[in-house]
């Protein structure tokens, strides 16, 4: 009986005791700006890049096809609408582009491919004049060939 008298009454004084406990050391306090956590800027976030409504057949993603030459390129597998523009050969007197009386042709040789069009050839082909290409569409891939097949410029149109 006597031990659990003593026992009830350790742990109700250990129970209520009264006060905090004491540290031999310093309180810490640290100082401003010290163990606060700074969200690197990288990993804010940031809206998605907008198409910019002057390039919507995305040119600017094939501008690494400049200098290169027709055949390396899959034409049909770009996608959207594509249309290639080639300087037209016509059968003229023989003059080669080095003659002095070389006149270059005004027409041109235009292939259209369609949106989704697996085949490689042309949906179109056809020689028009260079001033009457026809009406221009935002979303179609335009590609301009030199006389010996290479890119020279891409844009929409």
């Amino acid at each position: 009986m006597p031990l659990l008298l003593s026992f009830t009454l350790l742990t109700t004084l250990s129970a209520c005791s009264i006060g905090q406990p004491v540290s031999t050391y310093p309180e810490y306090r640290p100082t401003p700006g010290q163990g606060q956590y700074v969200r690197p800027q990288y990993l804010n976030r940031q809206l998605p890049p907008r198409v910019p409504n002057d390039d919507l057949c995305q040119s600017r993603l094939y501008a690494g096809l400049v200098g290169q030459h027709e055949g390396a390129i899959f034409i049909a597998g770009l996608p959207g609408r594509k249309r290639l523009i080639k300087p037209a050969i016509v059968e003229g007197f023989g003059y080669g582009a080095g003659d002095p009386l070389y006149i270059q042709t005004p027409y041109v040789e235009v292939r259209e491919f369609l949106a989704g069009q697996n085949l490689y050839a042309s949906t179109n082909t056809d020689m028009r004049d260079r001033l009457n290409l026809g009406p221009e569409i935002a979303d179609r891939l335009t590609i301009e060939l030199d006389e010996d097949g290479y890119v020279q410029q891409i844009d929409c149109r």
